[in-house]
């Protein structure tokens, strides 16, 4: 338990936070010591209500507590509903400066005048003091570049002006406290180029300079020493040695590197003199030392320097240094290096199924087909790769490819970087363990990561939980990567097994890093498949077979395909092996061999496929061969072939050969029994005006036994006219058993307008068992507003996979404002691969308050061409304030080649009445095609020409 403290004072300034922030601290039993980054008197302010603390330490504070996503919500609502200064009661008495808001910032003395005012209003802390709580925050900030700053009428340069800002920020009641750091990058900027200083070079329309960083050094002479913060290092020897050298830097006052490194080169005891820069790494870097004896030189220099303050004496702290340094060196590396991972097997990517006498050549997995998702993967890949931490998790149904995907993204990383993965997946402690350990440049690879975060692990997976946030966190362990996979049939989403759902953080953790991997591949994709097919005869066969189910295709167990290797086509006709026969046609096909591909087609056919009598009779009639295949079909319809009499019939009736199209339709019916043969036939004959005999024929096959012939008369006779006797066929089919007929009858009644009795009907259908009938009455009862008459229909109908069922059914829960349903149905639609319901789960996390979750969702349907997406996505962004997270996001959208974003940019720009910016990214939206930009180019300079602009 922490250490007791006094109460909050009621009536405190920021008391409702402080008391939620103690709240957590007990809750989690730690002490302010234990707590990081900060320091412990930053977190000890940081709750006792006297001010407002900056928004960094309030997250580190929920964060060090083990505070869920939810409770650091919570904590934001409280931290934005304090003042970020005392009210103005208690502001300064007249006389005393007056605190300018940073967009009246014009002149560049008033960026000094600004810090003078933030440090009195501090009560004037001294200048050590400033620097030291720089370290703190992991900055560098000088006393003597300050205290130059300070002085000058100049203005400050960019760096020390936002370093002191954001210090000076931290300190209880500062007048600096709430504000963003890019609002005083963005007022030194304006400064720079409206007032004294030169103004940088532009870059383009809205956007920051890259120019813009650290000014030109203005000569400031020797600086003093900056205090080095501790370094971040794996638990273990490495930690130990680290924190020893700091302990010791600290306690011998914090000399500066150049005195560090002159002590040694003057002891000519010391077995090496490490300059100036490898002393930093020593102090500052996270990495292992070359050698022993630079780290035991700068622990004997350190401890003499630390006189009879030290711990332990100098040889003491040589033989501590060099001892740590030996264990820390037999310690085994951090996983493995990326470069040296040649084995995607080992990471869970199912390999692709082989075949006898296939050619040794052939790697384990097939080449990769780019999918739409892999954007998003690759996305927080280059976050890494840009030094920031970053986490993703894809989500599917099982043998989608998300661990094939995972693993591509994986491939791009830079080769220094090293990924760790569980070599016994069930050994949790393994997990926890790399956790903790993982530092810069490092994944941590956690193929189905719901076998850690399940609530079945107790205890520990909410430890796991933790650890993944706070590797993603802490700063100072930048870039740490975490991929996982996790299937939508998973147990902790599902729910199934009578166990209880895990917390809300380890579901809401899924919920913001999945990337969804579809179910079957789009048409581009499907592209990308055909392109790859003649690298590998797997992937042909998958595109033949399987098409938009490829990917399951090519990671099930197929055994020995026949096709792909030098089984013949007459060991396929001897043994009926129809399969073979049907793929290796298409293959045929598909290599511009035709003929070769009908004879496979017709051999399938003579072998009992019913599909290949179709397929044949196409391929003949498209190379130009009509009289030779409705010669076969006729030779085949001879033998008693149904399915050939049927199509020889349709190829007839194409041919305009009606008469002998009817013969053929009327021995299909006869001696299949085929509904289609039946309508087909008479449909023909009404075309000749010869509705009752088709009528008597269809009344003679019913008589006859055949059930199907009721309905195709009861069609008969609505669609010449008789309704009512059409009715009275379809009760007759009914009779007969023929249940689709209540649907038909339906839908006629419906296209009608006899609404009340089409639902009679439907619901006839339902009750005996049709599927098909569930959505459109559901449909047809939505129509009528009867909406709780519709759900219930909408949700059988999504169960069995009906996507657009999903969608309504989605939709009313919204309307009946329950959003968790909605978004769980919005969510099956989307995997089901309905891109427009990535509009709709967006909005509903916006709704709900979680604007960067939402920001997520709003570019998945961006990379999916829905409308919209970033009209609303910069719109939320503008309705919560966030107008410069808008530019952000379609400046970012613009980087990655998004063409519509560019016009986007300018209508934003254009509203908030900044049309110079405006007409700068239409003229770029313009120049590459787009008429609606072209159209604001014209307008805003004839403004602009007559000076309203």
């Amino acid at each position: 338990m922490g250490r007791h403290k006094k109460a909050v004072p009621d009536g405190a300034f920021a008391e409702r936070l402080a008391v939620y922030l103690r709240g957590l601290r007990e809750r989690s039993g730690k002490t302010y010591e234990a707590m990081e980054p900060f320091s412990v008197a930053t977190f000890s302010r940081a709750d006792s209500g006297a001010s407002r603390p900056s928004w960094r330490v309030v997250e580190a504070y929920v964060r060090a507590c083990g505070g869920r996503p939810s409770e650091l919500r919570k904590a934001g609502r409280l931290w934005q509903e304090t003042p970020a200064s005392q009210p103005a009661a208690d502001a300064p008495a007249d006389g005393a400066d007056a605190w300018p808001e940073p967009d009246t910032l014009v002149e560049p003395h008033q960026l000094g005048e600004v810090m003078r005012i933030a440090r009195k209003a501090c009560g004037d802390p001294s200048l050590r003091g400033l620097e030291v709580r720089a370290a703190q925050l992991g900055e560098q900030l000088s006393r003597s570049t300050l205290s130059d700053a300070l002085r000058k009428r100049g203005g400050p340069q960019l760096r020390t002006f936002c370093v002191f800002m954001r210090v000076i920020a931290d300190y209880p009641g500062s007048p600096a406290a709430g504000y963003p750091a890019r609002v005083w990058a963005e007022a030194w900027h304006r400064v720079q180029e409206g007032g004294g200083g030169a103004a940088a070079p532009a870059v383009g329309p809205g956007r920051p300079s890259a120019a813009r960083g650290r000014a030109p050094s203005t000569g400031e002479g020797r600086r003093r020493p900056r205090l080095l913060t501790r370094p971040w290092a794996p638990p273990g020897p490495l930690r130990d040695l680290k924190d020893a050298l700091h302990d010791l830097y600290l306690a011998a006052g914090a000399p500066s590197l150049a005195d560090i490194a002159g002590a040694v080169r003057l002891d000519d005891s010391l077995a090496a003199a490490p300059e100036r820069d490898s002393v930093r790494r020593l102090l500052r870097s996270p990495q292992l030392p070359p050698n022993p004896h630079d780290a035991v030189a700068v622990a004997s220099v350190l401890a003499r320097m630390a006189g009879g303050g030290a711990a332990v004496a100098a040889g003491e702290a040589a033989l501590r240094a060099r001892n740590l340094w030996i264990a820390a060196a037999a310690e085994p590396p951090y996983g493995h290096a990326v470069a040296d991972l040649l084995d995607p097997i080992a990471l869970g990517v199912r390999p692709t199924f082989a075949f006898p006498d296939m050619p040794a050549t052939l790697p384990t997995l097939t080449p990769y087909v780019d999918r739409l998702h892999d954007r998003a993967l690759l996305d927080v890949v280059r976050l890494g790769v840009g030094g920031h931490s970053g986490i993703v998790i894809a989500r599917g149904a099982p043998s989608t490819g998300k661990t094939r995907s995972c693993w591509e993204a994986v491939r791009s990383l830079p080769a220094d970087w090293r990924l760790w993965y569980p070599a016994n997946p069930s050994d949790t402690g393994q997990v926890l363990q790399a956790l903790a350990g993982a530092g810069p440049r490092t994944v941590v690879w956690l193929d189905r990561i719901d076998r850690y975060l399940d609530a079945v692990q107790g205890v520990t997976a909410q430890r796991i939980h933790d650890e993944i946030r706070q590797a993603l966190s802490d700063t100072r362990r930048a870039p740490v990567l975490v991929i996982g996979t996790v299937s939508d049939s998973a147990r902790m989403l599902t729910g199934e097994g009578g166990e209880e759902l895990p917390n809300a953080a380890a579901l809401m953790l899924i919920e913001e890093a999945g990337v969804n991997v579809p179910n079957s591949l789009t048409g581009s994709e499907l592209l990308g498949l055909a392109a790859l097919a003649h690298r590998d005869p797997r992937l042909s066969l998958a595109q033949a077979t399987a098409k938009e189910t490829a990917v399951q295709f090519l990671a099930s167990n197929h055994g020995a395909h026949p096709v792909v290797n030098a089984y013949s086509f007459h060991t396929a006709v001897t043994t009926g092996d129809t399969d073979t026969l049907v793929v290796g046609a298409r293959l045929l096909h598909e290599t511009g061999r035709p003929r070769e591909a009908v004879a496979w087609y017709q051999a399938a056919a003579e072998a009992g496929d019913s599909q290949a009598v179709r397929s044949a009779a196409s391929l003949l009639s498209e190379s130009g061969d009509l009289a030779e295949a409705i010669s076969w079909l006729r030779e085949r319809a001879d033998a008693g072939d149904t399915h050939a009499a049927l199509e020889a019939a349709r190829q007839l009736e194409h041919d305009g050969q009606d008469e002998e199209a009817i013969t053929l339709y009327q021995r299909a019916a006869q001696t299949g029994g085929k509904s289609q043969a039946l309508r087909s036939a008479a449909a023909v004959l009404r075309r000749h005006g010869r509705a009752p005999e088709a009528l008597a024929w269809l009344q003679g096959r019913a008589r006859d036994g055949d059930e199907k012939a009721y309905r195709e008369a009861a069609h008969l006779r609505w669609t010449t006219g008789d309704r009512e006797g059409g009715l009275r066929s379809y009760e007759e089919a009914v009779a007969a058993g023929d249940t689709t007929a209540l649907r038909e009858a339906a839908e006629h009644l419906q296209a009608a307008d006899r609404v009340e009795e089409a639902i009679e009907w439907y619901r006839r259908a339902v009750r005996g068992g049709d599927k098909v009938a569930l959505r459109p009455l559901a449909d047809l009862l939505k129509a009528e507003g009867d909406l709780d008459g519709a759900l219930p229909y909408y949700l059988r109908a999504a169960e069995l996979s009906d996507v657009l069922a999903m969608h309504q059914a989605a939709a009313l829960y919204r309307l009946g404002k329950q959003p968790a349903r909605a978004l769980h149905w919005y969510r099956e639609a989307s995997r089901h691969g309905d891109d427009s319901a990535l509009l709709h789960i967006a909005a509903l996390h916006q709704e709900a308050g979680r604007i960067d979750t939402a920001l997520t969702w709003y570019a998945r349907a961006a990379d999916s061409r829905i409308r919209d997406a970033y009209r609303e996505a910069v719109w939320m962004l503008w309705d919560a304030g966030r107008l410069d997270d808008a530019y952000a996001w379609l400046e970012g959208r613009v980087d990655n080649g998004d063409r519509r974003a560019l016009r986007e940019m300018g209508d934003l720009l254009r509203e908030v009445g900044r049309l110079p910016e405006a007409l700068a990214w239409y003229r770029r939206s313009a120049a590459l095609g787009s008429r609606y930009s072209l159209r604001h180019v014209a307008r805003l300079e004839e403004r602009w020409g007559a000076g309203s602009a």
